[in-house]
């Protein structure tokens, strides 16, 4: 009977991994694909602009989509877009200038299809950025999907969307401050993780894409590293202000550093806008190998002071053996100062060549290392 009883509750135990792998892998394998996640372009006022998204099923059973429209706005400093529904705020937006379907969209398992949108430019529009987002859900818009706040309701469910940036042509304003450019810390050991914090501010009517890099350079004034930053051109939208921040590490190094940041944006004046401009920052910070000098100098100091006293201990011993041997007791006597004493000058003359010896060696740690 016990033999029974441990193979059904054996048989039990493989079942409930079985199906714990098979919810786990069906769990992997759901969701929504959208590519691209960004569409950015140039239009004129009154222009039809026709584009499309590729949405894949990735699920190993079939769904069907719905379609519903946002404006987004940026959200704090890290760059993620807020969403929100149609008409609701003032702003430059774009969710009623699309237009999509309104059906249901039917796809079967690992299924992927090309959506055809519109966006209908108005012809009295400003110049200017204008933004809102295409978002797909598993669950339908619960408000009258005819109006202009066409798919602004959405339930709770998988889904995922495709931002769109347009810069209306004209008389575009585009303008960009560096608020800050600062590093973690002002002093670093080795081996050292120095981070850069930047922070710049959209003055502008339009979005821009800074791009540029960190130039770093050691006290000598040479070139040591360059740190590219906004490698994947993530945008600053109008009136906002987006933190990035980048990473350099390393070793070996020492000494002062120096780090030019250097940032390009903007539109070509044959597209409308006032040509690529730029702007600069400076920040400084050092590097010091603590580990390597503080038992260094610790070292020098004791080895220097043992020495020293030793010296003056030899010394003494000598002279109280010589006036023993010539039958002379304890003698109080005052010497007039003629200068150091031949145990005071070999200390300092091994000093002077400890202080050589150092500086030899860090400028030679400089030069290799930093």
């Amino acid at each position: 009977m016990k033999k029974y009883n441990l193979l059904a509750v054996s048989i039990l135990f493989f079942l409930s991994l079985f199906f714990v792998n098979l919810n786990s892998v069906s769990a992997q394998n759901a969701g929504i694909g959208i590519s691209p996640v960004k569409i950015e372009d140039i239009v004129n006022p009154g222009e039809v602009l026709r584009a499309g998204v590729t949405v894949t099923n990735s699920s190993d059973s079939g769904t069907t989509l719905y379609v519903y429209l946002k404006d987004f706005k940026a959200e704090g400093e890290t760059g993620m877009p807020k969403l929100i529904a149609p008409g609701s705020e003032d702003g430059n937006y774009l969710a009623s200038w699309i237009d999509i379907t309104d059906e249901g969209i039917s796809f079967g398992p690992r299924e992927e299809k090309y959506i055809t949108f519109n966006v209908n430019v108005p012809e009295n529009i400003g110049p200017g950025g204008y933004y809102g987002a295409i978002y797909f859900g598993t669950k339908p818009p619960k408000i009258n999907i005819e109006g202009e706040e066409k798919g602004a309701g959405m339930a709770i469910g998988q889904q995922t969307g495709c931002l769109l940036l347009l810069q209306v042509s004209g008389d575009a304003h585009e303008e960009a401050v560096i608020r800050e450019f600062i590093t973690g810390k002002n002093f670093y050991s080795t081996p050292y993780d120095v981070n850069f914090l930047l922070r710049v501010e959209n003055l502008g009517n339009v979005h821009i894409k800074p791009i540029g890099n960190i130039k770093i350079k050691n006290m000598f004034g040479r070139e040591v590293h360059e740190l590219p930053v906004n490698e994947n051109g993530g945008n600053v939208l109008p009136n906002s202000i987006r933190k990035f921040s980048e990473n350099w590490g390393g070793k070996n190094g020492f000494g002062k550093y120096e780090a030019e940041l250097g940032l390009s944006y903007g539109t070509s004046a044959s597209d409308g806008g006032q040509g690529k401009q730029s702007v600069f920052s400076v920040v400084t910070f050092w590097i010091f190998p603590w580990r390597i000098i503080i038992p260094l100098g610790l070292s020098a100091v004791f080895t220097i002071a043992l020495m020293f006293l030793f010296l003056k201990f030899y010394k003494n011993k000598a002279v109280r053996r010589a006036m023993e041997q010539a039958g002379i007791g304890h003698v109080r006597y005052v010497k007039k100062f003629q200068g150091p004493s031949p145990t005071t000058h070999l200390a300092m003359v091994m000093m002077v060549v400890f202080l050589v010896m150092f500086l030899l060696m860090s400028g030679a740690y400089l030069l290799l290392f930093s």
